[in-house]
């Protein structure tokens, strides 16, 4: 239940956090098959919540084992569908717990549920493809040639890409690349190290064609027509009317405080790290709905349940217009 619960906020937060979602191909998705979603990962857990939020079916996402330590953290996590993964190089203890991790995959694709897997293995906040490790060939390959009769699942190759990675206010495009089926591979199962290296190539090869590529040494201008180029030359709403225009410069006015004290209170949490975002969004998706309801509360009181009507509609309109008309 509480896992609907998130994706139904979700939904409803995404376009508020956001200046833009942009949704390609999701209709090449395979329909009525298990789904392994093979994603890069420049954006820390948000990358699994704007996944999350355009597929119908449930999704099990693959996430760092170091995050469920606390018994308490852990039980949550486990509400939201998340699987843990532990490295070898976390500890030689740990790597019995990868056959946990590939059998609770395996077990939530043969329920017919998604699952999402970061091909990379590691987050970093830059705009290229990193070099693939072998989980996601490993988990194909199981799920295919193992004794699971999941014959029929596909390898949807997944991009998802981002103006920046600090804040709201961004464009973002999540793309759907062509899906791999075990046929589409030309080594047989037997040779298994080559049949990992040929799956891998041919991985890489379909999702690069999804994610935009900057060069590090890139100048700000170089990747303001980079971002435009490939987010479409309609992918900036237009400013709007007077009235719109207005609207906006409101919702930010009025949320800049709110905006501000979470901002503060999560660059102190996440420090340097690639958890920004995911952090961000997290705490306004559960505290933003509580903060409104406690807005209008008290304007109920002074004025009314009609006025506490209007300010709990209004509010986060006025968000997602400031973020929209900027």
């Amino acid at each position: 239940m509480f896992y609907y619960f998130s994706r139904f906020l979700i939904r409803l937060g995404l376009p508020i956090f956001l200046r833009r979602l942009f949704v390609i191909n999701q209709d090449k998705i395979p329909q009525n098959v298990p789904l392994l979603i093979a994603s890069n990962h420049s954006g820390s857990f948000f990358d699994a919540l704007v996944i999350g939020s355009t597929l119908s079916q449930p999704i099990h996402t693959l996430t760092r084992g170091d995050v469920f330590k606390k018994p308490s953290v852990a039980f949550w996590l486990r509400q939201i569908k998340l699987i843990p993964v532990f490295r070898g190089s976390e500890g030689r203890h740990h790597v019995k717990n990868l056959d946990v991790t590939t059998n609770e995959s395996i077990s939530a694709l043969k329920a017919g549920d998604a699952v999402v897997i970061f091909s990379e293995g590691i987050c970093v906040n830059e705009w290229k493809l990193r070099p693939l490790g072998k989980g996601t060939a490993r988990m194909a390959y199981q799920a295919w040639f193992g004794d699971n009769d999941l014959k029929d699942m596909r390898v949807v190759p997944t991009g998802v890409n981002y103006e920046h990675y600090r804040g709201t206010g961004k464009r973002v495009s999540l793309r759907y690349g062509e899906s791999i089926h075990h046929t589409d591979l030309k080594t047989r199962p037997e040779e298994y190290e080559k049949w990992l290296r040929e799956f891998n190539e041919l991985l890489f090869e379909r999702m690069d064609r999804e994610i935009l590529t900057i060069r590090e040494e890139a100048t700000k201008e170089e990747r303001t027509r980079a971002f435009n180029n490939f987010f479409g030359a309609n992918s900036i709403p237009p400013k709007g009317n007077f009235l719109f225009s207005g609207l906006g410069w409101l919702g930010r006015f009025i949320h800049r405080p709110i905006y501000e004290a979470f901002h503060k209170k999560v660059a102190k949490m996440t420090a340097r790290t690639v958890f920004y975002d995911s952090a961000l969004f997290g705490l306004l998706l559960y505290l933003y709905p509580i903060i409104v309801l406690l807005i209008s509360a008290i304007i109920g009181i002074l004025a009314g349940f009609k006025a506490a009507l209007i300010v709990f509609a209004a509010l986060p309109i006025l968000a997602y217009l400031g973020n929209r008309y900027r």
